[in-house]
């Protein structure tokens, strides 16, 4: 029975678990198993919250990727793909497993997210070496100043130049300031990955479909289930041997609700002896999905009563921009929205909306009506444009007429969405609709706890916007989601680990799930081993 982590030398081989991601958070999702001397990662996930904490965490591994001989991946969200081409590039040479639109959408992902490491990079370094020639200006400035003083008391004349009145090709009042709260490395940033690394791990996968079990490494079988979280994604049911034993074992991965837009929802889990469950919404429930499409119309409402302005919604690129369409699509067509204009400003998300268009394989019933009537008609279609160049993006925080403004990211803490809060979250007529899970520590999250200055790219900004928070939009199941998925396998269960939550979040999860009857309810906080 496994009851808490011992150290490596007590026992002999046997199934091993080790957590290297998303304890007491939900983001840097990254689990081990280990038997018969192989090694399996469920998901790579990459730590996503403020710049200078994010870039120490995922710097390194704490384990040896050479030793990794396969991943099996639950789902394509950058929180627990988005390493898989540090692993690639720290010697992983094995496969990644994974059902085909997870792919489709990882080689979206993961593109993308190494030209931000890319470019978040450069900027760094840029603010490094202009702070360093302020500090370097500053100084010739007091030397030339003592200097004049020197030569006053001499009754010579001051030198014609006098201080130096420009800084890099900037006038001197420019406000340097601003770069000391950027948190600047003492030295020079290198990307995470470079691109040819996401190449060399996207040639890596392995198409696996639905219900069919795959065998990765000899001892370990795997089966991927519909999660019904985001196009492609799954709960992983296991069969791991150890010696005469077999366990069996499930991974969550993100569990979808039941009724959420576009997809089907998530299939029952199957019984097993050991279980690692998400628990991001372990302690609330979730408003109807009918609740958020009218509070949605309300918010458009209310900017089209005002005329001009902008509602504001930052989102996930892939999955929270696509039910937003959605929702918008049934709006329109069930007559129940004012006539906005509504643009997509984020490249990944026009990919990812292209993507999950592609899979009709993946939709419910009502989606694909919707699907449908998307290629049939341009009622809806007509209303929708996706910005590409920065030049377009730039030109509507410019542009005074009203307009739904979606743009990635959906914790407000890089891409694009970042410009279009500074330009308007000073302004009275901007609405800011919330409308995903904000990490602590992020841009979004402090928005939501209702700060009234913060800052955005190194500026101070004061918060005039009004600021709507819409949570019920997350595609991740709540407390009675979670439970009614759990609970019935509580007698036969061993033990249930809870993962990808905050400490409140699953620390309410896990006495619900004691109360439910599971006799081992575990929250790691680290990587020690847990053996069976």
């Amino acid at each position: 029975m496994l009851l808490f982590p011992i150290p490596v030398e007590a026992h002999p081989p046997c199934m091993e678990l080790r957590f290297f991601g998303a304890t007491g958070g939900t983001t840097g999702t990254c689990h081990m198993l280990r038997s018969n001397g192989r090694t399996v990662l469920l998901d790579c996930g990459m730590f996503q919250g403020p710049r200078a904490w994010s870039r120490v965490k995922n710097a390194e591994f704490t384990f040896d990727a050479t030793k990794v001989d396969a991943v099996v991946q639950s789902h394509a969200h950058v929180d627990h793909s988005g390493k898989l081409p540090l692993l690639v590039r720290r010697g992983f040479d094995g496969f990644i497993h994974a059902t085909r639109p997870t792919r489709h959408l990882c080689d979206a992902l993961l593109r993308d997210t190494a030209k931000i490491l890319a470019a978040d990079a450069r900027f760094l370094n840029e603010q490094r070496r202009r702070a360093e020639q302020a500090k370097h200006d500053e100084r010739s400035e007091r030397h030339e100043v003592r200097a004049h003083l020197r030569a006053k008391t001499r009754g010579t004349k001051r030198p014609a130049h006098g201080p130096r009145r420009e800084r890099d090709g900037l006038d001197d009042d420019f406000d340097w300031s601003e770069y000391a709260q950027l948190d600047l490395p003492p030295e020079e940033v290198l990307p995470l990955y470079m691109e040819e690394d996401v190449e060399e791990a996207l040639r890596r996968f392995v198409d696996q479909p639905y219900d069919t079990w795959f065998e990765p490494v000899p001892g370990m079988r795997f089966r991927f289930h519909d999660a019904g979280h985001i196009l492609g994604s799954a709960w992983v049911e296991a069969r791991i041997e150890d010696g005469a034993r077999t366990h069996r074992l499930v991974f969550t991965g993100d569990y979808g609700r039941k009724g959420a837009p576009i997809l089907r929802d998530p299939v029952p889990l199957t019984e097993a002896d050991i279980y690692i469950s998400e628990s991001t919404y372990g302690d609330r429930l979730h408003e109807p999905f009918d609740d958020m499409e009218e509070q949605l119309a309300q918010a458009v409402a209310r900017l089209h009563a005002r005329g001009r302005g902008k509602l504001i919604i930052p989102a996930f690129a892939v999955g929270r921009t696509q039910h937003l369409l959605y929702a918008f699509s049934k709006l329109v067509h069930d007559g129940r929205m004012q006539p906005i204009d509504i643009i997509v400003d984020s490249p990944l998300a026009t990919r990812a909306t292209r993507i999950v268009m592609d899979h009709p394989e993946c939709f419910d019933a009502e989606a694909l009506e919707q699907w449908r009537l998307y290629q049939t008609s341009d009622r809806f279609s007509g209303r929708v444009r996706f910005t590409e160049s920065a030049e377009e993006s730039k030109a509507l925080n410019k542009d005074p007429r009203p307009v739904v403004v979606i743009s990635a990211s959906g914790m407000m803490e890089s891409g694009r969405v970042l410009h279009h809060l500074l330009w308007n979250l000073e302004k009275p007529e901007t609405e800011l609709l919330i409308v995903g899970f904000q990490a602590r520590g992020t841009l979004g999250r402090k928005l939501v706890d209702g700060a009234k200055r913060v800052r955005i790219l190194g500026r101070e900004v004061e918060v005039a916007a009004r600021v709507t928070t819409m949570l019920g939009f997350s595609a991740h199941a709540d407390r009675q989601g979670l439970l009614d998925a759990l609970l019935p396998h509580a007698a036969q269960a061993q033990t249930l680990f809870l993962v990808h939550g905050e400490d409140e979040e699953r620390g309410s999860l896990a006495q619900a799930c004691e109360a439910g009857g599971f006799r081992h309810v575990v929250t790691p906080e680290d990587a020690s081993p847990f053996r069976v």
